[in-house]
């Protein structure tokens, strides 16, 4: 009998071992969410040289938005100047992980944004994911609530 493995959105999260045995994620996985929990600490604090330095210098942060991408940032220089200029325009963003997947290279979240509005507080739902170069954090794509 083979078994076959499929993953959701490009992500194992298990390892499909012969016989059909299932592993437990690796260790490598478990550095690199605790890598994303600290990122997110750093953007609650909003640090914007915490994040940078949890970041790889080629960070690219991407906005995904239907059939469009945006460079939002590339190198930690420019991450840090936008991170810098988003807390000033929003003092009270914040944001939680509500659930995580990890696999070899990436980490995915669903994250809860809120904030202070003009009209009151806001709140939405964020989809993002995190690519590695090791133990940096290389690539952000981040999927905002339609």
């Amino acid at each position: 009998m083979r078994i076959l493995c499929t993953t959701a959105m490009s992500l194992a999260l298990v390892a499909c071992a012969s016989g059909g045995r299932i592993q437990p994620p690796a260790r490598d996985a478990d550095t690199r969410v605790d890598a994303v929990r600290a990122f997110v600490a750093a953007f609650n604090a909003q640090d914007a040289t915490r994040m940078a330095a949890l970041a790889s210098p080629q960070i690219e942060w991407l906005g995904v938005d239907g059939r469009s991408i945006t460079v939002e940032s590339i190198g930690r220089a420019e991450l840090m100047a936008e991170m810098t200029d988003y807390f000033r325009g929003c003092p009270s963003c914040r944001s939680r992980i509500e659930q995580v997947m990890a696999g070899p290279e990436r980490v995915v979240t669903l994250e809860l944004a809120w904030w202070q509005g003009a009209q009151g507080p806001r709140e939405q739902q964020s989809v993002a994911v995190y690519e590695f170069d090791g133990e940096r954090i290389r690539r952000v794509h981040y999927f905002p609530a339609e």
